[in-house]
């Protein structure tokens, strides 16, 4: 990156990096819009001038997703920025009158009455490159008014002093007023902040045993823009850059590929280095963008670094398993030339087998374990080992002492329905992390989580406990029905956050594998707090720093059902292994969970129908036109109402919240049986449905 100590939007991140940095089913930009103002829905520009036009605010939101925002803040008289004091790269190119930059601490210190004076002065400007060639060497202005209005100031263009044709970044729009094009000056600010850019690819070179007198230097250089084809640099130092050297670096077919050639001095030295080149905007950049801080080296001589090893070990598996996936990270400064796993079964001969290269720096072993006819109780111990391509072999055990165990656990006979209070239920259960027992809160004996359950004290740590069913459950043709009574006390996560996103923060799920644990797959998406509104409110009315202090009861338990069907992952005659798994990501936490009367049961033929006093569906037998009624006196609103077919498929969701009487069409569906199914506060409700015609 050019400002090496800022922080980027993701989007800017994105296109510095060339390659998308989150997670793929995470959005780079999230807009929510009020679907109550008077929106003119047209795409042509014609907004009435009683209604905003939605194109213009939605590209307008874009733009501020593309980067054009700031981290300023002025409150009580003290100005701030940042994240954690760092600024975000738009700060770093906001100057006062005096084009003074504000993120300048010579000049506006962190926290200071002087910083909230320019941040009310009127007086801001934008000042990249890029913009003041667009302005003919002026600086645009930004809004900045006396009083400070929080997410308009700073981050959007002066309402007044703005040219009409550049004013889609302007913090105010009016009725009937449409701009479809960003502007040329906005294009300007947001190439400033990243979005025209240069990178420096330099080729990998690894460290060598080779008695060399030169060695050659090759990058390339992608520019969104012009760039000084005669300045593409390259700095280096043999001594920590207490001396550097500097050569220009040649392209010898003229293209955007690069090569110098630098003179070793002696064999086992230590060579640094980096890039450098200037674009048409005089932006100077670097590769590593902290250049002498952190550079590029490579050592010339006799090599006795090992190899590191990165490896993250299976606790178990369960019997009848016939393959085992091994995988390491395994990197070498010089190079690997050798990976394999040595390992035994319980106390017998030790084995070995190599492990390949399945991508840059990723090694597997898909180990086949048949033969060894693997049984509840048997342990298999390995270590993983690794050579490099020194002369003299660097050899890196892991661990470095004694071996990483798997445990083969016990699987009971496959069943088509289950049922437990967990009472005498400890065997049918593998537990990592959970327990079954009666806390002092509950009358009955469950499955608990620990109470409360850790979590890491570390960015980008996770935790998992889970407890496996040991009997395999046959999956009917008609699906499965879970049932089981609950309690979910487990930090919630950001509001409107999904299920699979980062800000969904701890969560539990019930999941399922068709190969004896090697591979999981979800039944139902992970949920938290937030599935029933009393346990989040319970959850957060106890906090203790970053945890919850709420401890859970069993009149907290409700019922919860889950209808796994016939799928692409599940079919017919399949074997399931169920798991109950509870995640916990970094520093915040809570009670946890707690199960109780489990069934699993066919999804039609087992399912019973729950008769409830206070909720009627009628007509049943009908045409497809159903009614529900509510009996307003019964705490079970809100209710959501979802239908199956016979096959397991959902085919219709309905949610109420205040309303006493609901009416669902399901008269386009084929006639038969169905099965409704209505959540509420208190637990599920089920019941068969039949659809004549």
């Amino acid at each position: 990156a050019l400002e090496p100590m800022a922080y980027y939007p993701i989007t800017i991140a994105e296109k510095i990096a060339g390659e998308g940095l989150n997670e793929e089913h995470e959005a780079d930009v999230e807009l929510v819009l009020n679907s109550s103002a008077k929106w003119y829905l047209g795409t042509d520009g014609n907004s009435p001038v009683s209604k905003y036009d939605l194109v213009t605010v939605v590209i307008h939101e874009i733009c501020h997703g593309l980067g054009f925002f700031d981290s300023m803040d002025a409150e009580n008289s003290v100005g701030s920025y940042g994240l954690g004091s760092v600024p975000i790269i738009y700060d770093k190119l906001i100057e006062n009158l005096s084009e003074k930059r504000l993120t300048d601490t010579t000049y506006f210190k962190q926290n200071s009455a002087s910083l909230y004076q320019e941040l009310v002065s009127g007086q801001l400007y934008f000042a990249g490159p890029v913009t003041r060639r667009y302005l003919s060497g002026a600086r645009a202005r930004l809004y900045s008014p006396s009083v400070w209005d929080p997410g308009s100031s700073v981050s959007h263009l002066d309402e007044t002093r703005t040219a009409k044709a550049d004013a889609l970044m302007t913090p105010y729009i009016d009725l009937g007023e449409a701009i479809h094009n960003p502007g040329n000056l906005t294009k300007a600010i947001l190439g400033d902040l990243g979005w025209i850019n240069t990178r420096i690819l330099p080729q990998k070179i690894k460290d060598t045993e080779e008695l060399l007198s030169e060695i050659e230097i090759n990058t390339k250089v992608k520019s969104d823009t012009a760039f000084n084809r005669e300045m593409v640099g390259l700095v280096w130092s043999f001594n920590d850059f207490l001396t550097v050297d500097t050569l220009i670096m040649s392209s010898p077919l003229s293209d955007d590929s690069y090569s110098g050639m630098i003179q070793i001095p002696s064999y086992n030295t230590n060579l640094e280095y980096y890039f450098f080149v200037p674009d048409d905007f005089l932006r100077l950049y670097k590769s590593p963008s902290l250049a002498e801080k952190k550079p590029y080296s490579i050592y010339i001589g006799t090599d006795t670094v090992k190899p590191v090893i990165s490896h993250s070990p299976e606790k178990y598996y369960f019997e009848n398993i016939d393959t085992i996936l091994f995988e390491a990270v395994v990197t070498d400064n010089l190079g690997i030339d050798t990976v394999y796993i040595e390992y035994r079964v319980n106390e017998g001969p030790l084995k070995y087998s190599g492990m390949i290269l399945k991508e840059e720096d990723k090694y597997a072993l898909n180990l086949y374990v048949k033969p060894e006819l693997l049984r509840g109780g048997d342990i298999i111990n390995y270590r993983i080992i690794a050579a490099d391509k020194a002369s003299a072999r660097n050899i890196k055990i892991s661990p470095s002492v004694n071996y990483y165990s798997i445990r083969i656990e016990t699987l009971m006979p496959a069943v088509t329905n289950y049922s437990t209070d967990f009472y005498n239920s400890e065997d049918d259960f593998y537990n990592s992390g959970f327990e079954i027992k009666k806390p002092s809160n509950f009358k009955t004996t469950g499955l608990h989580s620990e109470h409360p359950y850790k979590s890491p004290n570390e960015d980008y740590k996770s935790l998992e406990f889970s407890s496996v069913l040991r009997h395999p459950v046959i999956c009917d043709a008609s699906g499965l029905v879970i049932t089981f009574r609950e309690l979910v006390l487990v930090e919630p996560g950001a509001e409107g956050s999904v299920y699979g996103f980062s800000d969904f923060y701890d969560f539990v799920i019930i999941e399922a594998s068709k190969d004896f644990g090697k591979n999981w797959f979800a039944l139902a998406d992970g949920y938290d707090s937030r599935h029933i509104p009393s346990w989040e409110t319970d959850y957060n009315s106890s906090i203790s720093g970053d945890n919850s202090t709420y401890e859970g009861n069993e009149s907290m338990m409700v019922e919860h059902a889950f209808y796994p069907r016939i799928s692409d992952m599940i079919s017919n005659g399949d074997s399931l292994l169920i798991r109950f798994r509870l995640y916990s990501d970094p520093y915040a936490n809570g009670w946890g969970w707690a199960i109780d009367d489990l069934k699993i049961n066919p999804l039609v033929d087992e399912v019973e129908e729950i008769k409830s006093p206070v909720i009627k569906v009628y007509p049943n037998p009908g045409n497809g036109i159903v009614n529900f009624t509510f009996d307003s006196g019964d705490h079970i609103k809100p209710v959501y109402i979802s239908v199956y077919n016979w096959q397991g498929v959902c085919i219709v969701q309905e949610a109420s919240f205040t309303e006493e009487r609901i009416t669902l069409d399901l008269s386009r569906n084929p006639p038969g049986l169905y099965l409704i199914v209505i959540n509420g506060e208190q637990g599920n409700t089920t019941m068969k449905y039949n659809l004549i015609k």
